[in-house]
């Protein structure tokens, strides 16, 4: 009995972690942009009302999420977003 129990709490947490999302506003000039892990190869980005998913990428230091029109790079407080070909810097709030 007392392995079943176990078996039932530890898949409840999995679910649990599957459905929890990181998320962090910064502020990128005068607009906020809004970033949501998903999970580990994604990422949902926020910014001037357009919704962008993102592949993360390998990087030698912080956190890189890409596409076609979007570059997002993290590390600690401060970011870069390059969309559209506009480059800016972006701080968390």
């Amino acid at each position: 009995m007392k392995v079943h129990i176990a078996i039932i709490a530890g898949l409840l947490s999995l679910t649990a972690c599957s459905e929890q999302q990181n998320s962090a506003t910064y502020n990128c000039g005068k607009q906020n942009a809004v970033l949501n892990i998903i999970n580990s190869s994604q990422a949902k980005l926020v910014f001037n009302k357009k919704t962008h998913l993102l592949s993360h990428e390998e990087s030698a230091s912080g956190n890189k999420y890409i596409n076609e029109k979007v570059l997002f790079w993290g590390k600690g407080k401060e970011a870069m977003l390059i969309i559209e070909g506009n480059k800016l810097q972006c701080n968390i709030v």
